[in-house]
C-alpha cells in the first residue's frame, strides 16, 4: 500500500503536460541558457564570448577522419595549440621539466620552483586526457605543470601510446609498467595519480588492473570529468548536448575517438569503461564535473560506485562548468586545487626518506601486461 500511494503522490505532483504527453522517451524544447548568475567571474566571461558549442545535430555534418593516416594528420593539427599552451603554462609557473623513459615508456618528469616541506618525498603521477588520441607531447604540460605548482610537488606525466596507431590496451599497459618501476623505488602510499577526461578514465582502469594484479595502489586518486561508460549513452550527454563549451556533443569527436580506442575489444571491460568495475577497498578519490559538463552524469556515476562499495571519494561540482573548467585561471582553480591538497595531505603517506613499497610478491613484467591487438 506504501508503494502505491507514493506512486499516487508522484502522479499528483506532476504537470498535467506531461501526464497527457506520454512520451517515452521524453522530448524536450530548446531552451536558452542565460549566463549563470552564481558561476564565478572567470566562467561567466568566457560563457560571454565562447561560440555556441556543436550539438548532435551540428555534429554529424563534421567530416571526421577516415583512415588511420587521416586521424594521424589530424591528431597533430589538434595539438598544436595545446602544445604552446603547454610550454607556455610551463614557463608562467616556472616548472622545469624533460622528457626521459622509465622501462621504455616516455615521461616528463617535472619540478616546480617551490616544493612543499611535507611533500618533499611524495610524487604525482599524471595522466593526460585528449580523448586517447590528443594532448600526448608538450601538450600535457598544461595540466601536469599546473598540478605541479599548485601542489608544490614533483610530477611524472606519463606520455602514452594512443590511437589509432596504438588502441586499447596499450596506453593502459603503459601506465602499469611505469606503476611497476615507481613501486620498486618508492612507496606506492606516497604517490596521488590522476587526471582530467581520458585521464580519468585510464586512471580508474589502470587502479582496477593494479588491484586484480595483487599490486599496491596509489595512496590517493584524482578523476577529473572522466567518461566511465564507453557503451551507453548517460544523462547529462543528452542533457548538456550542445551546451558544454568544450565537448559539444558526445556524436561529434568524443564518439569518432572512442572507437578509434576500443578498436574490437568489448568496451564493458572494465579496463575500457571503468564504471562495470568493482570498487571495494579503491584509493581515497576526489572527483569533478560541473553544471554544463557532458561528462557530469560519469562523474556522479563513479563517485556514487566507488562509495557505495564503501571507498572514501569526494565529488566537487562547480556552476556553469564545462568539461575541464576548474582548470581555466579564476576562484573556481584557486578553490579546486585548494581541495585538491588538503586532499592529499589527508591521505597521502608521508616519508622521512624514499624506499621500496613493501610487496608480497614480485611482479614479472610480461604476465602484468594485456594482449596488444597491433
Amino acid at each position: 500500500m506504501k508503494k502505491r500511494s507514493l506512486l499516487v503522490t508522484l502522479i499528483a505532483l506532476m504537470p498535467l503536460s506531461v501526464l497527457a504527453s506520454g512520451q517515452n522517451p521524453l522530448l524536450t524544447s530548446e531552451k536558452s541558457l542565460p549566463i549563470p548568475f552564481h558561476a564565478a567571474e572567470s566562467i561567466q566571461n568566457l560563457l560571454k564570448v565562447a561560440p555556441a558549442p556543436q550539438s548532435r545535430e551540428t555534429a554529424k555534418q563534421v567530416n571526421l577522419p577516415k583512415t588511420e593516416q587521416e586521424w594521424k594528420d589530424f591528431v597533430v593539427e589538434f595539438d598544436r595549440n595545446g602544445i604552446e599552451q603547454g610550454r607556455s603554462v610551463a614557463k608562467e609557473f616556472n616548472v622545469e621539466y624533460k622528457v626521459t623513459h622509465i622501462a621504455g615508456v616516455e615521461v616528463y618528469q617535472l619540478t616546480p620552483s617551490t616544493i612543499a616541506k611535507e611533500n618533499k618525498n611524495n610524487l604525482f603521477l599524471h595522466i593526460h586526457g585528449g580523448a586517447w588520441l590528443f594532448g600526448g607531447g608538450d601538450s600535457l604540460l598544461r595540466e601536469a605543470a599546473l598540478t605541479a605548482h599548485k601542489l608544490q610537488m614533483s610530477v611524472i606525466s606519463i606520455n602514452y601510446r594512443k590511437a589509432p596507431a596504438h588502441p586499447a590496451p596499450a596506453a593502459l599497459n603503459d601506465i602499469i609498467t611505469v606503476w611497476d618501476t615507481l613501486i620498486q623505488q618508492r612507496q606506492a602510499d606516497s604517490i596521488m595519480m590522476g587526471g582530467t577526461s581520458a585521464g580519468g578514465n585510464l586512471t580508474a582502469a589502470a587502479t582496477l588492473r593494479m588491484q586484480d594484479l595483487n599490486m599496491p595502489t596509489p595512496g590517493a586518486l584524482f578523476i577529473g570529468t572522466p567518461s566511465v561508460d564507453l557503451v551507453e549513452t548517460l544523462d547529462s550527454r543528452h542533457i548538456n548536448d550542445g551546451v558544454d563549451a568544450i565537448l559539444g556533443s558526445w556524436n561529434g569527436i568524443p564518439e569518432a575517438s572512442v572507437a578509434q580506442y576500443i578498436a574490437d575489444l568489448d568496451p564493458k571491460s572494465p579496463y575500457l569503461s571503468p564504471i562495470y568495475g568493482e570498487f571495494i577497498a579503491f584509493p581515497p578519490t576526489i572527483l569533478v564535473s560541473g553544471t554544463r559538463d557532458l561528462l557530469l552524469s560519469d562523474t556522479v556515476l563513479l563517485h556514487r560506485a566507488i562509495r557505495d562499495a564503501g571507498s572514501e571519494a569526494d565529488l566537487h561540482i562547480y556552476e556553469g562548468h564545462s568539461h575541464g573548467f576548474y582548470i581555466i585561471p579564476g576562484k573556481d582553480r584557486t578553490n579546486f586545487y585548494g581541495e585538491m591538497n588538503r586532499f592529499s595531505d589527508k591521505h597521502l603517506a608521508r616519508y622521512s626518506a624514499v624506499a621500496p613499497t613493501e610487496v608480497n610478491a614480485t611482479f614479472n613484467l610480461e604476465n602484468l601486461m594485456i594482449s596488444e591487438g597491433r
